[in-house]
């Protein structure tokens, strides 16, 4: 029984892991991309005469979403959604080494199952640090997302398990 729950559990954290690290990828693109435009926006002044005069109806619409963006931004915390999200992920990594030492230590049976399950119940407390997030902080994964995660899980799995991961 407590074979499978590890398992199940390992598994899980390495799912967690990688959707992490995704999240983290889109907000530092996020953050970049909007730093970018406004940088773009704010220093364009100079070659918007061209545009203005042919076109003002464009730049326009470009300083009205700058200004708007520039209001907004303090809102949209991205850089202490990264900081956040990189150290959970790093934590993750370590709990899912941890995980993984646990589930080959009772392959191996270098440990039994009254002490696997010890084990097992203190990273689980250890996870549900890692994987809490306070009541301000809400993060959501795309589909996309989602199968990029299972994708490069399944392959975790059978490179280093030599076990295929069905996922439905």
């Amino acid at each position: 029984m407590i074979r499978n729950k590890i398992w199940a559990t390992l598994v899980d954290v390495r799912f967690k892991g990688f959707i992490l690290g995704y999240l983290v990828d889109s907000f530092q693109k996020l953050d970049r991309n909007i730093n970018i435009f406004l940088a773009l926006a704010s220093s364009g002044s100079i070659a918007a005469w061209a545009v203005w005069q042919k076109i003002p109806i464009v730049w326009a619409g470009i300083i009205v979403v700058s200004q708007v963006l520039n209001a907004v931004k303090p809102y949209f915390p991205f850089y202490k959604y990264v900081k956040e999200l990189g150290a959970k992920s790093i934590r993750a990594d370590g709990l899912n080494i941890e995980f993984e030492k646990l589930w080959s230590q009772l392959e191996n049976k270098r440990i039994d199952e009254a002490v696997a399950e010890e084990s097992y119940y203190e990273l689980r407390k250890q996870m549900i640090e890692i994987f809490n997030f306070g009541d301000e902080t809400i993060f959501k994964s795309s589909d996309k997302m989602e199968k990029k995660a299972n994708e490069r899980m399944k392959l975790f799995f059978e490179n280093n398990y030599e076990v295929v991961i069905n996922i439905n």
